[in-house]
């Protein structure tokens, strides 16, 4: 059965893994990565965090099934 896209992404899985993609990405085995390291004076776990965040709202935000009137 063909799906649309716009069918799987207001689908309640889509947030469940929008959630589990954040709640990996901002856990501590990946965020340590970027400890101590510094990218132009910034240090690179603030660009990082900052990345993440962006890209999740941002996914959020594209992907939100219009609101029923």
């Amino acid at each position: 059965m063909a799906h649309s896209l716009r069918d799987i992404l207001s689908q309640n899985e889509f947030w469940i893994f929008v959630f589990a993609a954040g709640w990996v990405l901002l856990n501590w085995p990946l965020i340590d990565l970027a400890e101590g390291l510094v990218w132009r004076g910034v240090p690179a776990i603030l660009i990082y965090v900052a990345s993440v965040w962006l890209l999740l709202t941002l996914a959020m935000y594209l992907f939100e099934p219009e609101a029923v009137e």
